[in-house]
């Protein structure tokens, strides 16, 4: 399903190859159209200010700043756009992007992939403050207390002390929280085992993704951990050994 209306598009990378070969795959897509390009963050931002944009393509690192930068200079909750990251690097940006960001597209660009995550964008809400919040986090070096939790219908944020576990099924992740709710998003539990605090959380089976704030005791072997609620959360075999060394020698 394609957007009904015209998606205003700005693509932002200091390559003028890549945005050129990037404009050439939006302008395939029905609903889309480019209405400028550029590579740095002082023309960007006047780009946005000028012809608002429903959709920036943001490169992360540009000629003279980053777009976490931009960000911070025209809000996207304010000026009503939304984001697709472009990058060639997955660690530290990839962790914030995921926090909160539309999608994010790996250099160099697979014309499948950045057609779904186009699709996505007359699907999901507009940007809102929360996001914008929880990139100065990283931008800043801290660990973010939250983090945005994309469902099918909605953009949950939520604080990460109350999430008691996650557990996997088929590409999508189900969160488990103190407070009762469930919130599934549609990413793999290793893309948020890469984002969530490795000093807290911890991979005990390849399903299951614990915050060991919640737990109250551990069955080596029996294998499995119980939390405070009485929940039962297993343990693999060949995690046995590690999940002890962490629970001995982290908390």
């Amino acid at each position: 399903m394609y957007p009904t209306e015209i998606i205003k598009t700005i693509i932002v990378d200091d390559q003028t190859i890549i945005q050129k070969d990037v404009e050439t795959l939006v302008q395939t897509q029905p609903g889309f159209i480019v209405i400028g390009t550029c590579g740095t963050v002082k023309d960007a931002q006047k780009l946005i200010e000028l012809s608002k944009p429903n959709l920036v393509l943001l490169d992360i690192n540009l000629e003279d700043g980053t777009a976490f930068d931009l960000l911070v200079m025209v809000p996207p909750e304010k000026y009503g756009y939304k984001v697709i990251f472009l990058t060639a690097h997955q660690e530290h940006a990839i962790k914030a992007i995921k926090l909160g960001a539309l999608d994010y597209l790996l250099k160099p660009l697979d014309a499948e992939e950045l057609q779904t995550a186009l699709q996505k964008v007359s699907k999901e809400p507009p940007a809102r403050e929360d996001q914008l919040r929880l990139v100065n986090q990283y931008r800043n070096g801290a660990i973010p207390s939250r983090i945005a939790l994309r469902s099918q219908q909605f953009l949950q944020v939520v604080e990460i002390g109350i999430i008691k576990y996650c557990q996997s099924d088929s590409g999508y992740t189900t969160f488990y929280l103190s407070d009762g709710r469930k919130i599934v998003t549609s990413y793999y539990i290793k893309e948020y085992e890469e984002i969530l605090p490795e000093s807290q959380f911890l991979r005990t089976h390849q399903s299951f993704l614990v915050n060991t704030v919640h737990i109250d005791r551990y069955y080596r072997e029996d294998g499995y951990i119980l939390l405070k609620d009485g929940t039962k959360i297993i343990v693999s075999d060949r995690r046995k050994e590690f999940v002890t060394k962490f629970l001995t020698t982290r908390l």
